[in-house]
């Protein structure tokens, strides 16, 4: 069995919702995850199974469109990424911004682990709900 269906069957057994997807261009496949953010609002989670590595992607956290709040962003988001490292938070020129995390694969006596990657997984979002309200502040200011 392959990581992606190890992960798989780990998020089957802990009830978790998602549902699987294939980029064309690429070929890799993914988990998508909806998550409600507490502050509530709605994320997409997205595990990515590349060809060498695994990708952590969160998307619709929100759109910035003004210069100056971009700015702002790029401000946050470079002092996010000092202490975060191995996550990025990106503003894409439509103005969305996502988060992005190469993962460190938890691999034990040669097995891989999914409950690491689900760690990851969470990192990636408590980093999310951490910087959300600066965030959304820039966005509504």
């Amino acid at each position: 069995m392959d990581n992606y269906e190890i992960f798989k069957d780990f998020l089957d057994k802990n009830n978790t919702r998602y549902s699987e997807e294939t980029l064309v261009k690429s070929g890799e496949r993914f988990f998508r995850l909806p998550q409600k953010l507490k502050s509530g609002g709605f994320v997409d989670i997205l595990v990515v199974f590349a060809e060498k590595n695994i990708k952590i992607r969160i998307f619709g956290i929100a759109t910035i469109e003004e210069e100056e709040k971009k700015i702002a962003c790029y401000k946050l988001f470079n002092e996010l990424s000092a202490q975060y490292n191995f996550f990025r938070i990106y503003i894409h020129p439509n103005g969305d911004i996502s988060l992005e995390g190469d993962v460190v694969l938890g691999v034990v006596e040669g097995e891989f682990q999914p409950k690491a990657l689900m760690g990851f997984v969470i990192a990636a979002i408590n980093l999310l709900e951490k910087s959300y309200k600066d965030i959304m502040k820039i966005q509504w200011d």
